[in-house]
């Protein structure tokens, strides 16, 4: 019998500690910042956190905050892309030229 080693839920999140990360909890609220921590109930501390609306407005929280694990929808462990490299310059390409700061921000994320 061939098993695939699947990565357990505290895994994927040991994985993206001191990562970014864009955590949604209930109510629809969306955060992003960077895991320093959790534990077994998915109680997160993030730190640079920033709550994203739907406005493209951005609200900035200080220092360190707490999310309880029982209000936590999901979290998603953020990877920043490479840019795209035109085949024949080598050259970055940048896809985003027309859109305003906000946007180009949140698409990083």
């Amino acid at each position: 019998m061939n098993m695939v080693n699947k990565p357990k839920p505290l895994d994927v999140l040991n994985k993206a500690l001191r990562s970014p990360v864009i955590v949604r909890i209930r109510g629809g609220r969306e955060f992003r910042g960077t895991l320093e921590g959790y534990d077994m109930h998915m109680n997160l501390v993030l730190s640079d956190a920033e709550e994203l609306n739907s406005d493209a407005t951005v609200k900035r929280f200080g220092g360190e905050i707490l999310m309880r694990g029982d209000n936590v929808v999901y979290i998603s462990p953020t990877t920043q892309r490479e840019p795209e490299k035109d085949e024949d310059t080598g050259k970055s390409k940048s896809k985003s030229k027309s859109k305003g700061k906000e946007a180009v921000e949140k698409e990083k994320w």
